[in-house]
C-alpha cells in the first residue's frame, strides 16, 4: 500500500515508463538478434566469395609454391587483399613451414575467416600449404550497421508513436474518469454519502471497468444509505425502549414492591409541589393518615405471609375508591398508608375516608378457610397557612391516633391541632 505522502505518480505515467522500458529490452533482444542473423549471412556469404576465389586462383598459387616463387605468391597474397572484403590473408607453405602473410594484422575472433588446403597440380593428394583469408573488420561491421541503420530507426519511431497513443488513450479513457472519482471520494461528506457518482464520459456500447467501479460504488452508496438508515430506526427504537425502561425504573423506584402505592420517596418528592400548588393559587389540600386496625395481632396469629396479603387487599380497596389521576397514596410504613387529596376541602375528605371505611369494614379478607374482619382508622386534616411537610403529616398523624383512642374503626377530622398525640400506643 503507498504512503499517504508518497509522490503522486498517475498510472498513465507508469504505464507508459513501463512501456518505454519494456520497448528498448525488446530493441536490444530484437536487434541483438537481427545482428546475429546477419552476422551469420555475411559469413556464409564470405565463406562462399573465398571458397570461389581461392578456388580460381589455387591452381597458380601451387605451381609458384612447387617452384618456391616467392614473388609471385607474395604478388597473389597481396591480390586477395585488395578485394574489398578482406583483410588479412596468410599462406603458410607446408615444406619450410614459411608464412606469406599481407593486410591488415588487426584480426579478431569477431569476423568470419576462411581456410584452405593448396594441393600440389600434379598429385592432389600431396599438400603444400594453407591459405587462410580473413575478412575486414571495418567492412564487416559496416556491412552489419548498414543491415541495422534503417531498422533501428523505424522501430524507435514506431515505438516512440506507440507510447504517444498509449499515453493519449489511458489518459483520455482512465485517467481522467479516475480524477473524477478520486476527486469525487475526497470531497463527499457524511450528508451527502448518497448523492450519485457521475463521470463525464462519452457513451459507450460496453461497460468497462471504469464502469464496474462506478457500479461497484453505487452499490456501496446504496447498501451504507440503507444501514445508516437501518441504524436510525434502531437507535429510535432503542431510545424509545430505553427512555421506556428509565421511566418503569423512576415509576417503581417510587413505588412500594409490596403494595403498589407510592412509597416515602416519592412523598417526599411530589407533596411540596401540591403544597406549593396548593398556597399559590388558594386552592385545599387535604390528607388522610389511615392504618389497618390490630394489624400487629394479625402477623402474630397467622404469619406475615398472611399479613403482607392483608395489606395488598387493603391497599387495592383504598386505591379503588379515590380519584383517578387526582388523589394519590402512599404506604407510609407498616400497614399506615397516607393519602393526598388536591383539590379537596376537609368535608368532601371527611366524607371520602368515612366512604372508604366502610369499604374496608364491609367485606371481610379471606383466602381459603380463613376469614378475618377488617377495619381502619382515619385521621383528615387540610392544609392551613403556614403548614409544612412536617407539620401536616403530624396533624394528620395525631388525627389518627385520637380515632385509635375513640375505639378504632372511625375517622377524626379536624383544622387544628386538636388530637392528643399518643406516642405509646400501640395496635
Amino acid at each position: 500500500m503507498a504512503h499517504q505522502n508518497s509522490v503522486f505518480r498517475s498510472i498513465a505515467t507508469l504505464m507508459l515508463q513501463r512501456i518505454i522500458a519494456l520497448s528498448l529490452v525488446c530493441l536490444v533482444g530484437i536487434g541483438g538478434f537481427q545482428v546475429w542473423l546477419d552476422r551469420q549471412k555475411q559469413e556464409k556469404q564470405f565463406f562462399n566469395t573465398m571458397s570461389l576465389i581461392v578456388e580460381t586462383s589455387s591452381r597458380a598459387i601451387a605451381y609458384a609454391v612447387w617452384d618456391i616463387d616467392r614473388e609471385v605468391l607474395h604478388n597473389h597474397v597481396q591480390r586477395l587483399t585488395e578485394i574489398e572484403a578482406v583483410g588479412f590473408v596468410r599462406l603458410t607453405l607446408a615444406v619450410t613451414g614459411e608464412m606469406i602473410t599481407a593486410g591488415s594484422t588487426g584480426i579478431g575472433k569477431d569476423v568470419p575467416s576462411y581456410q584452405a588446403v593448396i594441393y600440389s597440380p600434379d598429385y592432389k593428394n600431396q599438400s603444400l600449404g594453407t591459405i587462410e583469408v580473413w575478412a575486414d573488420r571495418a567492412y564487416h561491421r559496416n556491412l552489419l550497421w548498414e543491415s541495422q541503420k534503417h531498422v533501428i530507426p523505424g522501430y524507435l519511431i514506431f515505438t516512440v508513436l506507440m507510447c504517444f497513443m498509449v499515453a493519449w488513450v489511458m489518459q483520455h479513457d482512465l485517467g481522467i474518469p479516475l480524477r473524477q472519482i478520486a476527486d469525487f471520494v475526497r470531497n463527499l461528506k457524511p450528508e451527502e454519502l448518497n448523492q450519485p457518482l457521475e463521470l463525464r464520459r462519452p457513451d459507450r456500447q460496453r461497460a468497462d471497468e471504469i464502469d464496474m467501479v462506478m457500479q461497484g460504488f453505487q452499490h456501496l452508496q446504496t447498501a451504507l444509505d440503507r444501514h445508516i438508515k437501518d441504524l436510525d430506526g434502531l437507535v429510535k427504537e432503542r431510545t424509545a425502549e430505553l427512555s421506556t425502561m428509565v421511566d418503569e425504573v423512576k415509576r417503581l423506584s417510587q413505588l412500594d414492591a409490596l403494595t403498589g402505592a407510592y412509597n416515602r420517596r416519592a412523598m417526599e418528592m411530589r407533596l411540596p409541589l401540591d403544597i406549593e400548588r396548593c398556597m399559590r393559587y388558594g386552592r385545599p389540600l387535604s390528607v388522610i393518615f389511615t392504618d389497618i386496625d390490630r394489624f400487629k395481632r394479625i402477623n402474630d396469629q397467622h404469619g406475615h405471609a398472611v399479613g403482607d396479603e392483608v395489606l395488598k387487599d387493603v391497599a387495592k380497596r383504598l386505591q379503588e375508591g379515590l380519584r383517578a389521576n387526582i388523589d394519590w397514596m402512599v404506604r407510609f410504613g407498616g400497614e399506615e398508608f397516607v393519602i393526598f387529596m388536591p383539590e379537596t376541602a376537609l368535608r368532601s375528605a371527611t366524607e371520602i375516608a368515612e366512604r372508604l371505611a366502610d369499604v374496608v369494614r364491609r367485606t371481610p379478607w379471606q383466602m381459603g378457610d380463613l376469614v378475618l374482619p377488617l377495619t381502619c382508622s382515619f385521621g383528615v386534616t387540610q392544609y392551613q397557612p403556614g403548614d409544612t411537610m412536617d407539620s401536616l403529616l403530624e396533624r394528620a398523624d395525631e388525627l389518627l391516633y385520637k380515632a385509635k383512642r375513640d375505639g378504632r374503626d372511625c375517622v377524626r377530622a379536624s383544622l387544628g391541632s386538636e388530637a392528643e398525640s399518643s406516642a405509646n400506643y400501640v395496635s
